[in-house]
């Protein structure tokens, strides 16, 4: 009954910052628009870093290090326009009061592109290395301990190429519809490098992938535009 209690209570609190982050999302991309439009590009830029800041945070919290170059990205988009408009970075006079807004649009715009673009490509990559088709058995269930205090699980497949023994983990820890022991799947692998194995990427991650590398392009091109007096 403990437990239940516990599993309960974690359950609501994942529930509540999820939705809380989502909230956050949906409220930046909101004021971004809003000072885009307003043409208040420095506070459009400096709200596309607390949002990178805020992911990269959620990010270092699970033990990804892509959180800290999100996280400073996110930092220098929140110092970096703020020095250029308050603090006397450039003469009042010069015609270079835009290079840094206009070189972080940019970068917005083209990290938004490639969030569109690499992940495809390098799924595609993978993908073409691993022609092999083997049957592999689910021989364990690796465990990741996450901060809310739930557990998700990966599965661990065992197959044989070559009359060699591979096991490899997925690292594609869910905490619900997991692949139980004992079962059995087809699995691609690289014949030259039997431990490389392509596991294809759940359309759910892609399709959010998808919509903030969307956004961001957006973003970042409509700041280009105003700054340009388009």
């Amino acid at each position: 009954m403990e437990n239940q209690k516990t599993n309960e209570k974690y359950g609501f609190y994942n529930a509540v910052i999820t939705s809380a982050c989502l909230v956050w999302a949906i409220a930046s991309i909101a004021l971004m628009v809003f000072f885009t439009g307003m043409n208040q590009v420095t506070y459009a830029i400096m709200v596309v870093g607390q949002l990178f800041l805020v992911m990269g945070i959620i990010l270092l919290n699970r033990k990804k290090l892509s959180g800290a170059l999100v996280s400073l990205t996110g930092i220098s988009c929140i110092i970096i326009p703020a020095v250029n408009r308050w603090g006397g970075l450039f003469s009042a006079n010069a015609k270079g009061d835009n290079i840094f807004p206009i070189l972080l649009s940019v970068a917005i715009g083209m990290i938004g592109l490639a969030m569109m673009i690499v992940p495809e490509v390098l799924e595609e990559i993978s993908k073409s290395k691993c022609k092999k088709v083997v049957k592999a058995e689910c021989v364990d269930l690796d465990e990741n301990h996450l901060q809310d205090g739930s557990v998700a699980y990966a599965p661990v497949y065992q197959y044989e190429y070559n009359g060699n023994i591979y096991t490899k983990c997925t690292n594609k820890y869910k905490k619900t519809g997991v692949a139980t022991v004992g079962s059995n799947i087809e699995l691609r692998i690289n014949e030259f490098k039997p431990t490389d194995v392509y596991i294809p990427a759940s359309k759910a991650s892609k399709m959010v992938i998808y919509i903030i590398g969307a956004s961001l392009f957006v973003m970042g091109l409509g700041m280009i535009l105003t700054i340009l007096g388009i």
